[in-house]
């Protein structure tokens, strides 16, 4: 039978269950290869079993012609996968390797092999399939070590680890099972495995159980061909019931098909994974999902309040002392009289005081009262745009402000109002022509603490306006209302801004500068759309760690009326998508204080260190530097939640084209680092910035030595930052 020996491939459809749906789609691999059994090695790479020629081949199936598996890797973004590339040589034989399983931490993996593969090429029945086990220390895997119940009578293969590491679940037609081959599971037992113990008649059959997988919360997943699929092999599923197992029951189409389908992984939640099927008439990797209808329940938004009126006791303490009342309100803010209105900048717990304070000395005379305000956001997805956007032009949108604490945030879908839909947390998008809209936000994910899934939606009622270049220098006559509830008008001039980046706090040091645009993709600075602009600004470029994208910008100053003619200017050179945006203070410390720093003054804060020591014109760092860079691995072994941009910057000698490469040489060197001393790759990002950030004069030797820098920029995943707020 082929996926025994072999060890074990449509277009989008959805089934319901309830309201519950799959949505499958095939995973384009290229070059194009007979890929199956997928597993994670990391969340953002899947290992694969592969039967590509990479012109080494010396053995062949004979009857097939095809080259045996090998176990291939390809990083996958969400929804496109990288090209594929050999996991290891040190873990590919002459015949089939794979499938594998990888522990949590990516540095354990087991996986099925042929125990004898050069015998097996000359008697084949001299050898059989059994497990072994590979480690990872810096960058390479081990020489694979067999599992202690191998056999030289029976196969042991398919294994699959639990999320704690303490289960091993694989497949094996060892004497005293069901038939065929049935599923079993070892205990970790003092550092080793115990004895295999056979899953049951609840799980195993008369016919071939292939291909276990154990979900994060325990659901076993596995491949069979016993009746009652629908057609070939199929992908079942069953629950752990106490010491046994509920009764398997097959995923429904179209998951399962009539050909054969095997070797299901999911994500953590289970929501997201992949799996392998022939449907199509030869092995290919499929992702699926597990989805609800999105906009079926909509509320309207509500608008959270910061704004609040205080007023002093109806007891009136003070009569004729030369005394007077002041309001401290938790934010560093003070306001004299027996009356405050106040607007807060965010959710938060704030000690709200009011003091009986001497008028001559100005010190407080008595603590009259105090106590705790606690203002907290509603529970809501939440889109953040203006109420009136204008047509013609991209307008963003976006669902960072969300506040869904009972589920995961995994996917965001938006229902324009216009006929379009859109994903993300942050949208751009275009209203072709005026007009009254309702926007929707759907936030889909997984209940915490089960697998269920959830969905939440809100709507927002706009109003695009007609385009904005008929109105960009007009004055707009407005209202707004008060704390106390009292009505004003003013007027401005047209200056978009988006309002959360614009938030500041009272006093806080900061400064503006004209966005022209944002890129996922980094743009070269020497860019033709820059050349007109470069002539009156320099350009200046900024990574976000946050929306992981490039922006572009010009200008800054500390007055938004000196920004407002450089926005004009910009505008009038047709960057029509421009934006006025804060640049914030940088929290700056060494590398040598990151202890004693808490994890709240961590995020997005800037580590600076002077001192690595490069040689000339290469990306080649001194071993004097590797003792601080144990710092940050460290640091980010402590907190695993917080992700790194490794920015590279260099003095002005020499050429800035060369110097942005050698700055991107040393970036990626500092992240190679990193990487191969314990941190996961998908954490860092490596940008080099060359000459275009000097933080000193690069006309003096101290200057350009200052310049030479390295810096690192944490901040802590979107996820994990909204579940400490």
């Amino acid at each position: 039978m082929r996926y025994l020996t072999l060890l074990i491939s449509l277009s989008v459809a959805a089934f319901a269950v309830a309201q519950e749906s799959y949505v499958v789609a095939p995973v384009d691999i290229i070059p194009v290869g007979v890929d199956f059994a997928p597993s994670l090695l990391t969340d953002s790479t899947v290992v694969m079993c592969s039967l590509r020629d990479r012109g080494t081949v010396t053995h062949r199936n004979a009857r097939t012609e095809d080259p045996f598996s090998d176990m291939y890797a390809f990083k996958w973004d969400g929804k496109q996968a990288g090209a594929p590339y050999l996991l290891s040589e040190k873990l590919s034989t002459v015949l089939n390797d794979g499938p594998a399983t990888v522990s949590k931490d990516g540095n354990v993996m087991f996986f099925t092999r042929n125990q004898n593969p050069e015998e097996r090429t000359k008697h084949r029945e001299n050898d059989h399939l059994g497990l072994f086990m590979s480690t990872k220390a810096n960058g390479e895997w081990s020489e694979p070590v067999p599992f202690d119940y191998n056999s030289n009578v029976y196969n042991v293969m398919h294994a699959s680890l639990s999320r704690d590491g303490q289960q091993l679940y694989f497949a094996s037609d060892m004497p005293g099972g069901s038939g065929g081959t049935d599923l079993y599971r070892c205990e970790r037992e003092d550092g080793g495995w115990g004895i295999p113990v056979n899953l049951g008649k609840e799980v195993n059959s008369a016919s071939n159980e292939l291909f276990p997988f154990i979900a994060s919360d325990g659901v076993l997943y596995f491949t069979s061909n016993r009746e009652g699929g629908l057609g070939g092999m199929d992908i079942y599923t069953s629950k752990p019931k106490g010491i046994r197992w509920t009764s398997p029951s097959a995923l429904p189409a179209p998951v399962n098909s009539i050909g054969n389908d095997i070797g299901y992984t999911s994500f953590t939640t289970d929501r997201r994974g992949f799996f392998s099927s022939d449907r199509e008439g030869s092995d290919r990797i499929f992702s699926f999902s597990r989805t609800l209808p999105l906009f079926s329940s909509c509320k309207e938004q509500l608008e959270n309040n910061y704004c609040f009126s205080f007023a002093q006791p109806e007891t009136n303490m003070i009569g004729d002392l030369p005394i007077h009342y002041r309001w401290s309100l938790g934010d560093g803010t003070t306001i004299d009289g027996e009356k405050a209105q106040h607007c807060y900048k965010g959710p938060g717990k704030y000690v709200v005081a009011l003091d009986l304070v001497d008028n001559a000395s100005k010190e407080v005379f008595f603590e009259q009262a105090s106590y705790e305000l606690v203002i907290d956001d509603i529970v809501q997805p939440y889109i953040t745009c203006s109420d009136s956007l204008r047509s013609g032009r991209n307008e963003v949108l976006d669902a960072i402000h969300s506040k869904v604490p009972d589920q995961t945030k995994e996917e965001y879908h938006w229902d324009l109002g216009d006929g379009t839909t859109a994903e993300g947390a942050v949208i751009k998008h275009n209203w072709k022509a005026p007009g009254d809209h309702v926007v929707k936000l759907a936030i889909l994910g997984v209940k915490r603490g089960t697998r269920d899934l959830a969905v939440q939606c809100v709507t927002k009622h706009i109003t695009v306006i007609k385009g904005f270049e008929d109105s960009q220098d007009g004055n707009v006559f407005t209202q707004y209302q008060d704390a106390a509830g009292k009505m004003h008008d003013f007027n401005f001039q047209a200056l978009p801004f988006d309002q959360f980046s614009m938030a500041v706090k009272e006093n806080e040091d900061i400064s503006f500068t004209v966005q022209l645009f944002a890129s996922k993709e980094r743009i070269s600075l020497e860019d033709a759309r820059f050349t007109e602009i470069r002539k009156f600004y320099p350009v200046f470029e900024r990574y976000d760690p946050v929306k992981g994208e490039y922006t572009y910008s010009v200008g800054q100053a500390k007055d938004l009326k000196e920004m407002y003619k450089v926005f004009q200017k910009v505008l009038e050179l047709k960057f029509l998508d421009a934006e006025v945006a804060v640049i914030h203070t940088e929290k700056v410390t060494d590398l040598s204080a990151l202890s004693l720093l808490s994890e709240q003054d961590l995020n997005n804060s800037l580590v600076r260190s002077s001192t690595v020591l490069f040689e000339t014109g290469k990306a080649t760092f001194s071993a004097d530097f590797e003792a601080p860079l144990n710092k940050m691995v460290k640091l980010l072994a402590d907190h695993p939640q917080m992700n790194v941009v490794i920015e590279a910057h260099t003095d002005a000698n020499g050429s800035n084209d060369a110097n942005l490469k050698l700055s991107q040489q040393r970036a990626q060197s500092i992240m190679d680092f990193l990487s191969s001393s314990g941190t996961s790759s998908d954490r860092l990002v490596p940008v080099g910035h060359g000459e275009n950030h000097p933080i000193a004069d690069n006309k003096s030797a101290a200057g350009r030595a200052k310049n030479r820098r390295v810096e690192f920029r944490l901040v802590m995943r979107e996820e994990q930052a909204n579940e400490k707020r």
